[in-house]
């Protein structure tokens, strides 16, 4: 089973967009051409293709790509870095509702421009070419027969706000103890997708942080073994990360942008940053268990009146 999805040629041409963003990075001197997410992304539609990513392929190049100008334009404004994080995530959550796009990942387009301080636009044009790959990839894996029948359930709002909210608090506690490693945009992308879902249970919980934390352990490992080496330890880490969704049987496509973390912020590729990975998804996933509970509770109680 792994070898065979190992030598698919799904696999082959994510894995191979994945290097070029690599070597990309390496070649022109660039590390702002790395989005950790671009790993995510292309799994998530070329090898464990998500429903309700491939049914709209035009938001997975535009919302990540006007995310990423958006949040490296408020850099120019003189407010705080929490502050510039706060209202790029509200902008983009409203822009997300108004437009009804359905894609988490165009969160952590956004948040990271913000978060790493970024003033040119050479992140928000790399993420513009690599997604319009990944829009193209999802046209020709899409199979219209196959995806979901009927109108697509849409966020409801009250939802919405309770989980932004959440993950403002969130960035605020991380940004208050001064713990980079509590800000795991590929975490935040997958929590704003699950807090939606109608049936998110506690049993959900420990398979995905398992995946999760055992991604960030490797990830760390790989980056000081192969320590300066760009391409060495984002083409290893995609591969552990790929055993280890196989040996978990939970495809977990932000798993992929975990992986590549230790690679943009020096906190994330210390030992400190799979604790924080733990925490955070431990903290926000079981949050997005309980409120499913009290939301299916809600619905039982109106339904027995």
């Amino acid at each position: 089973m792994f070898w065979n999805m190992l030598l698919s040629k799904r696999f082959i041409s994510a894995y191979a967009l994945v290097i070029l963003m690599l070597v990309s990075a390496v070649v022109s001197d660039q590390r702002d051409i790395l989005f950790p997410e671009i790993a995510g992304m292309a799994m998530g539609v070329m090898v464990f293709p998500v429903p309700h990513w491939i049914r709209k392929p035009v938001q997975l190049w535009l919302s990540p790509t006007l995310a990423a100008f958006l949040g490296t334009y408020l850099n120019d404004f003189s407010f705080t870095p929490l502050t510039k994080l706060w209202i790029g995530l509200l902008i983009i959550v409203i822009l997300m509702h108004v437009f009804r796009v359905n894609f988490g990942p165009t969160i952590p387009a956004g948040l990271l421009p913000i978060f790493l301080g970024l003033h040119d636009y050479v992140f928000a044009i790399s993420t513009a070419i690599f997604t319009f790959v990944i829009m193209l990839a999802a046209y020709k894996v899409r199979n219209p027969d196959k995806l979901p029948k009927g109108p697509l359930t849409f966020r409801r709002i009250p939802d919405t706000v309770i989980i932004t909210v959440a993950l403002c608090l969130w960035i605020w506690l991380a940004s208050a103890a001064n713990l980079n490693v509590l800000v795991v945009p590929p975490v935040f992308a997958l929590i704003f997708e699950l807090f939606h879902t109608e049936t998110f249970a506690w049993k959900m919980v420990p398979s995905r942080l398992a995946v999760l934390t055992i991604t960030a352990i490797l990830s760390v490992g790989v980056f000081h073994l192969f320590a300066g080496s760009i391409i060495g330890v984002g083409v290893v880490n995609v591969l552990l990360t790929l055993i280890v969704c196989q040996l978990f049987k939970m495809p977990v496509p932000v798993a992929f942008g975990v992986s590549l973390m230790p690679l943009i912020v020096p906190a994330w590729g210390t030992w400190a940053f799979p604790i924080g990975v733990f925490v955070t998804t431990g903290v926000l996933m079981s949050g997005c268990a309980a409120y499913r509970q009290f939301r299916a509770g809600k619905r039982q109680r109106l339904m027995a009146q």
